[in-house]
């Protein structure tokens, strides 16, 4: 009697530590909305990866571009920011197709970056005194 009661009182506590130490899954997030650049079946995952692109090439955050609504296109940025990313996939894919050395798999030669140098808004003339 002794050992099944241990025995019982010994699954409780085992049940109680899994159900009490278990992390709940991770809900499955929507597919991305209102994708007119970049390719329609895009992952969350993979949208993040060129948002940060936009973050660390123009030195902004999510929020200059996007409302709390990620898909909605009240913020003009979010229009430019359209523009501008079709404008640097024509120039990798068209312009740049056969100029130099080809860009390592999975990397572009022109990006946001290049251009912006993590600002707002590029420069389109060299500084006082050209940097020498």
């Amino acid at each position: 009697m002794r050992v099944r009661v241990f025995l019982g009182s010994f699954a409780i506590l085992c049940l109680t530590l899994i159900v009490v130490t278990a992390r709940p899954v991770a809900a499955q997030q929507p597919a991305p909305k209102n994708l007119q650049v970049l390719p329609k079946d895009f992952t969350n995952q993979q949208v993040t990866a060129v948002m940060r692109t936009f973050t660390a090439g123009l030195g902004v955050q999510c929020n200059y571009c996007h409302v709390q609504d990620r898909s909605s296109d009240e913020m003009p940025h979010k229009v430019t920011a359209r523009k501008m990313l079709a404008m640097e996939m024509a120039i990798n894919t068209q312009f740049l197709k056969d100029v130099g050395e080809p860009a390592p798999a999975g990397q572009n030669k022109v990006t946001c970056y290049t251009c912006h140098r993590g600002t707002e808004k590029p420069l389109t003339a060299a500084p006082a005194g050209g940097g020498y």
